[in-house]
């Protein structure tokens, strides 16, 4: 594949909280591609979502038309931006369990990618 995922990791949830999931997506080809959803069986509702923050105030916006890779380039989904959003949790995640998605790309069709369930971005290795 031409799009790699590095340091891909979900929050801990608390019982019938959603969680969230981060990674880093590399785009090795010339061309752009785009991140057009995601899909896994542990909750009823998995979106790709931003966060930004607009006069103060931290607000989230479900990306309905995809985030772009940019051609060689790359884009990182982390805390207080892009995310993937979990909602309706079969059940909490819980340190260190491993979750499976799949990312649906413009271009490079399919990625399955395993989720770490961590604490918070200091338990991210480099």
């Amino acid at each position: 594949h031409w799009i790699t995922v590095e340091s891909a990791w979900a929050r801990a949830s608390a019982p019938g909280a959603p969680s969230a999931g981060f990674m880093v997506l590399h785009n090795h080809s010339n061309k752009e591609d785009v991140l057009l959803g995601v899909s896994g069986d542990f909750a009823n509702k998995l979106e790709v979502h931003r966060s930004f923050k607009e006069d103060g105030v931290m607000r989230m916006v479900h990306q309905t038309e995809g985030v772009v890779i940019p051609a060689n380039g790359m884009v990182t989904f982390a805390p207080g931006g892009y995310h993937l959003m979990f909602m309706g949790l079969k059940k909490n995640f819980v340190l260190g369990e491993v979750y499976s998605v799949i990312l649906s790309f413009e271009r490079a069709g399919e990625i399955e990618v395993q989720l770490e369930v961590k604490h918070s971005v200091s338990d991210m290795t480099h």
